[in-house]
């Protein structure tokens, strides 16, 4: 007869206390208790007999000593810092955490599972080596190779590791980084967090009850809330999260800028209305639609040169194709007279014809066995930057968009969108045969970072904007904004567009845009390829979603329009005698007039670690904003209502009789200006709005001033409190284009 093998006890049978961490030794492993703060603790369990180094190498540790005591009972153990009390059962290990107030209430937030709350599961991973059989398959980002077998050879010992843990019947989860599944609450949902091209996974969420759970894994990983709840990473050194609980909520992204780093200033003009499209194809196309702009007094800050900057045949060569862009130097020097400035796409995949390749694979920077730059790698880091420097920066170029910044989309191979498990499975796999398993959610990080620091190095000067589709926790530090892939034309679409953003607002990266009316507009036989109009601009159903979609994006942190299927520019919807015209142009220069507040707004996510795009229920004590996901608020003082609903034309373009009506709630914390009319409503209440198609509702928080551009001079708007008075807005400067504030010289000055 078999006899099963006894479990470890998870009882705690020893404890250490060293400087702000104490460690908790049971027959299982280690556990360590670590204070980074009032409002934040950090949790880590090993089975080994120390914990690994490499965990946390790109977090921050914390910046002074923290205050904490710790208190030993026969019932628990008490980790106590001002705010927080961290409580471990010496029976089980098991941890949990309550928010102390000043009057000594005691209030429990997040509680581990009772008993075995702790998993790790030790395993050895391998890299490809050796022999390595490919095959090359055509995807939407070039030819790409895939591994198909590959001898393997020892890297490491790491662990696939398990939290459970327990959450209360009514309370909602929010975060884990942008998804289109269109869910507002995640709870018993299953949510497979690897990344894609429209998926950008964070391992980190939020509670309605105010606090949040941070995991420093860079590995591919679920959060699930069904049969039990848990959270899994699949390969890690040890388990490991943070608990963050400010007493505001509203300071949550605060506190995890203080573990994943301060996120840097974009150029002023980064700011301004962005155009793109896939794709502009010479340089003299490029000087005439900014021509155009000119001409048609329709401002603009940038334009956007997509793939096929190289020679034909060359993908990701990281130079200009001379017979089309002959002098790029001057064409970058001439739209910079006209104040547009130029970013252009590079690619991690090279075609093995171009030089770039060849350079990579004779200095061993390549993943193993396909052809993607090993950004993992600091010397492949710095020969593609050299390479970017060559043959683009040297011309002028000084802003990037990264693009393709996940070496594997295998769901993109399929003509049908295959499920969540299988994508998760697919993307393991093959993530597991070319990168590091640890860090194979993590390569647009690393691509990224080695963009920042070639440009830092070459051109201390030049300050860093980067346009990448994917991140990680931390990525703000880099100069990164996030976009949110190729998505597809349709209202569900840009529904589902504005939740992802709420929840990826949640990831202490600021800084999150679109591509303005979906990037794919028609049908085609792949399952991504899944727009709504097959006749494009002709279609009146998709100028007003587009409209609309461009109403939305002129208040996030980047205004850009992008895609393919049809021309992009504003006049491609109509021309001046047209309401979808004068709409599109209406809101570009609305941008441009609350620029002194948008730019302010940066200056506070810099210096104050705020944020630009905020859930509701993040800013307001009013319980009814944890249900509402349409609206939101842009910065401190203005709440965005989109119109995300078609009023005027069906899909196919016929007239439909809807009211142009959209339903707004006004949080009951305070009274609010209707932007348009300057109506003042007490808050706790729905208004019904006028929502035509040049109009979506806005309101401002009472006692705020909003600073605007008006006759070249800045005006500030008033909208004060019953005693007729505002708060201070702190309106910042500085020269928009270098480095220069973060040696302080920048100015703030507070207007009335």
């Amino acid at each position: 007869m078999i006899t099963p093998i006894k479990p470890k006890d998870s009882k705690i049978i020893s404890c250490t206390q060293e400087q702000n961490c104490i460690y908790f030794t049971s027959e299982l492993g280690i556990l360590r208790v670590l204070v980074f703060n009032n409002d934040i603790i950090r949790v880590s369990f090993t089975a080994e007999k120390s914990f690994d180094i490499h965990q946390t190498e790109e977090f921050l540790t914390p910046a002074t000593k923290p205050e904490y005591t710790f208190i030993k009972s026969d019932n628990f153990y008490s980790v106590c810092t001002k705010h927080l009390i961290c409580k471990i059962d010496p029976e089980t290990s098991s941890v949990s955490f309550f928010q102390k107030e000043d009057s000594g209430v005691q209030t429990l937030l997040f509680s581990e599972k009772p008993h075995n709350s702790h998993h790790v599961e030790k395993f050895d991973s391998f890299i490809s080596a050796g022999k390595i059989e490919t095959q090359e398959i055509k995807t939407a980002d070039g030819v790409k190779k895939q591994i198909l077998s590959a001898d393997k050879t020892f890297d490491k010992t790491l662990y696939r590791t398990r939290l459970d843990f327990l959450l209360d019947a009514d309370e909602k989860i929010f975060g884990l980084g942008q998804c289109e599944h269109g869910k507002w609450d995640l709870r018993h949902t299953k949510q497979y967090l690897n990344q894609a091209n429209k998926k950008i996974a964070i391992p980190s969420f939020v509670s309605s009850k105010g606090y949040s759970v941070l995991f420093s894994t860079q590995s591919p990983s679920i959060f699930c809330d069904t049969d039990s709840t848990y959270f899994y990473t699949t390969a890690d050194y040890y388990l490991d999260y943070y608990f963050i609980a400010p007493l505001q909520k509203s300071d949550i992204v605060k506190c995890t800028r203080q573990i994943t780093g301060k996120a840097l200033i974009p150029p002023k003009w980064a700011f301004g209305y962005v155009q793109s499209q896939e794709r502009y194809e010479t340089q003299e196309e490029i000087l005439n639609v900014a021509a155009e702009f000119k001409k048609r007094d329709i401002s603009l800050s940038c334009i956007v040169l997509d793939w096929l900057s190289w020679e034909d045949g060359m993908w990701g060569q990281k130079s200009f194709d001379k017979s089309r862009f002959p002098t790029p130097d001057i064409m970058i020097q001439t739209l910079a007279k006209n104040n547009v400035h130029f970013m252009i796409s590079i690619w991690p995949s090279m075609d093995e014809k171009c030089q770039n390749y060849k350079e990579m694979l004779e200095n061993n920077c390549l993943l193993p066995g396909v052809n993607i730059c090993n950004s993992f790698d600091k010397k492949a880091r710095e020969l593609y930057w050299k390479q970017a420097r060559e043959g683009l920066s040297n011309f002028g170029v000084e802003s990037w968009w990264c693009d393709s910044s996940e070496p594997s989309t295998p769901e993109w191979n399929h003509y049908e969108i295959p499920p969540e498990e299988l994508q998760f499975a697919e993307y393991l796999q093959n993530a597991q045969d070319i990168m590091p398993l640890e860090k194979s959610n993590a390569y647009g990080y690393y691509h990224a970072k080695g963009m920042y620091e070639g440009q830092k190095s070459d051109f201390p000067e030049r300050r860093m904007l980067i346009l990448t589709r994917s991140g990680v926790l931390g990525s703000q530090k880099y100069g990164v904004t996030l976009w949110s892939g190729d998505t597809s034309a349709s209202w569900e679409t840009l529904q589902n567009q504005l939740l992802a953003a709420l929840h990826f607002s949640l990831s202490g990266i600021p800084y999150w845009t679109f591509d303005i009316g979906g990037f794919f507009v028609k049908k085609g036989i792949n399952w991504y390829w899944n727009g709504d109009y097959d006749n494009t601009v002709e279609n009146p159903s998709y100028r007003e979603l587009y409209t609309r979609w461009l109403q939305l994006g002129a208040f996030l942190p980047m205004f850009r329009a992008h895609g393919t299927d049809c021309r992009r520019e504003p006049w491609a919807f109509d021309d001046e005698s047209h309401v979808f015209y004068n709409a599109i142009t209406d809101f570009i220069k609305l941008r441009y007039t609350l620029m002194p507040y948008i730019y302010s707004v940066a200056g506070k996510v810099w210096k104050d670690d705020e944020q630009f795009i905020r859930p509701l229920f993040t800013q307001f004590n009013d319980s009814k904003t944890v249900e509402i996901s349409d609206q939101f608020m842009f910065g401190p003082s203005i709440m965005v209502c989109p119109v995300i609903k078609p009023m005027y034309y069906d899909k196919q373009g016929s007239a439909i009789n809807t009211p142009k009506i959209r339903r707004v709630y006004l949080p009951v914390d305070c009274a609010w200006y209707d932007w348009w009319t300057g109506q003042k409503y007490n808050g706790g209440k729905w208004l019904d709005c006028d929502a035509p198609i040049d109009k979506i509702p806005l309101f401002v928080k009472e006692g705020c001033v909003i600073p605007v551009n008006e006759n070249n001079s800045i005006k500030a708007l008033r909208f004060p409190d019953n005693n007729g008075t505002c708060e201070p807005f702190e309106l910042y400067e500085d020269d928009g284009v270098s480095n220069n504030y973060l040696g302080g010289k920048n100015k703030v000055y507070k207007i009335f």
